[in-house]
């Protein structure tokens, strides 16, 4: 059997055979590598949902931040103004020897205390980010017309335009001749005096009291500006004497169209709303201020809408007629006040999101499916199928070549037989003799050449089996011939077969061995 394992040795040795390893090795290294690439970008999709809140939480964040930054601002101009504004009412009393309560009924002390206070105004409304700066004073020109419960005066200025330091101002509240005469024309809707009725919650903040001003601002609700279609928010400070005595309010106005120019974020979603609300259960989006994306998106939610979390960090706003997802949370501007920003989306945009990263990870998933298949059947069809042709060649092959063997030592051994049969009715020869004395003599290695022949192994076997040269075979093939008396290997076996056959005699322990 010793040509059999040889053989299918050759086979495991086989070109093929270390091209199926490679191929193998390299199908499993692009198949470790794809499904790699796939939990990584399944990682990077698994979930829309904390991927849009992650989104959402960066841009309330700025969000916030805008507004921190932005009433701290408000803060520190409103402390000055009202500083500045309280100084020049104690300035002029002074000069006039005068009380706050004898300013009633005093046009020409009013009037000259808005012409000290036009300018100061104006700058700290210019130095502002804000529409308009305003400062009243609890006092009106004529106690005995109707209405002056109501009716007090003061000033109130508006930027004409966009917010810049060139843009011309409009007088709203105040008396125009002061006005005209710092280049401060009249609005369309000028009056001369403030109506505290139409003043959210007048009476409230005129309430005297000791906290410093750097605590003491606030912010109202959102309303209409009388006579106009603007809605605005004012930023609230007392006017207060060295005394303590209230001398009334003055701040800054924040519209709702300074509010969206300014306040629109940059943002990577199509639609976006950023509100600005009193704080409360829900988010009253009527009171709110609003502000939407630097790409020109913009729409003011309305109503009141209702917050439900949706997990995952994300709330949904819910209105009677819309409905959105986003972040919401209360934010304290003052020491006495808190709002309640919100950063939010319409629910069509973030369901829309959700499907597109849904759609992405199906796409994902097939593609990866489809390309390890591809992978497989190109495997298949280019290295697994010629391999098991190859094989199932080689496997017929190998069994062709071992019956051929087969058939020929049967061949031989017939023939063998047939000759020792002769020998035995023949006499012995004398050369069958001199082979029998021979076979002492012979050395170990030619002992296992000539053990070799006598188990019917071809020279070629012989020469892999002692792994030994041709060249070297034939020389130790000389010397047993020579040594044996024969002079073909065919007579050597012939001899090996009447040996084996018992006709002839042998020296102790020098006859020749079947093969194993």
């Amino acid at each position: 059997m010793h040509f059999v394992d040889r053989h299918r040795e050759k086979i495991h040795q086989s070109p093929m055979s270390s091209r199926l390893l490679w191929a193998c090795l390299l199908l499993v290294l692009l198949l470790v590598l794809t499904f790699g690439a796939a939990l990584f970008l399944f990682a990077s999709l698994h979930n829309t949902k904390k991927d849009i809140s992650c989104s959402l939480q960066i841009q309330f964040s700025v969000f916030q931040n805008d507004m921190e930054r932005y009433f701290e601002q408000l803060a520190v101009m409103g402390v000055n103004l009202s500083e500045d504004m309280s100084a020049e009412v104690d300035k002029e009393l002074a000069l006039r020897q005068m009380s706050f309560a004898q300013l009633n009924d005093s046009p020409e002390v009013l009037n000259a205390l808005e012409e000290k206070m036009i300018e100061p105004l104006c700058r700290r409304l210019r130095q502002t980010g804000c529409s308009g700066a305003f400062v009243l004073l609890d006092a009106t020109v004529n106690t005995r017309m109707e209405g002056a419960e109501h009716s007090r005066a003061g000033l109130y200025v508006q930027k004409s335009g966009a917010d810049t330091p060139t843009v011309p101002l409009l007088l709203y509240r105040g008396s125009a001749e002061v006005g005209k005469a710092h280049s401060v024309m009249p609005h369309r809707k000028w009056r001369m005096e403030f109506q505290t009725d139409q003043f959210p919650d007048y009476d409230r903040w005129m309430t005297p009291g000791s906290a410093p001003l750097y605590q003491s601002y606030t912010l109202t609700e959102r309303f209409e500006l009388p006579g106009t279609s603007e809605e605005v928010q004012l930023f609230l400070l007392p006017l207060r004497g060295r005394d303590g005595t209230m001398y009334g309010l003055c701040g800054f106005e924040i519209s709702e169209s300074y509010f969206k120019q300014n306040f629109a974020q940059p943002t990577g979603f199509d639609r976006l709303s950023c509100l600005l609300a009193p704080a409360g259960d829900g988010l009253a989006a009527d009171a709110a201020l609003s502000s939407g994306t630097t790409g020109g998106y913009y729409h003011a939610p309305r109503n009141t809408l209702v917050l439900r979390s949706m997990g995952g960090g994300l709330t949904q706003l819910t209105g009677p007629d819309s409905a959105y997802a986003g972040i919401s949370q209360l934010c304290r501007l003052s020491e006495s006040q808190s709002y309640r920003l919100a950063v939010c989306i319409p629910m069509a945009d973030y369901r829309r999101l959700v499907l597109s990263g849904n759609l992405q990870m199906l796409l994902i998933g097939l593609f990866i499916a489809f390309f390890v298949v591809f992978c497989c059947m190109n495997f298949h069809r280019r290295i697994l199928s010629p391999a098991f042709r190859q094989f199932e060649e080689d496997r017929r092959e190998s069994r062709r070549r071992m019956d051929e063997l087969q058939l020929e030592r049967q061949q031989m051994q017939t023939e063998l037989s047939r000759l020792a049969d002769v020998c035995r009715n023949e006499s012995v020869p004398d050369a069958f003799q001199t082979f029998v004395a021979g076979i002492p003599t012979l050395t170990k290695t030619e002992r296992r050449i000539f053990d070799g022949y006598a188990a019917g192994l071809r020279t070629r076997e012989i020469a892999q089996q002692l792994d030994i040269k041709d060249s070297t075979l034939r020389f130790h093939n000389k010397n047993i011939y020579d040594k044996l008396g024969v002079s073909s290997l065919k007579q050597l076996q012939q001899f090996v077969a009447i040996l084996n056959s018992g006709s002839g005699s042998t020296p102790d322990e020098s006859g020749p061995k079947k093969a194993r």
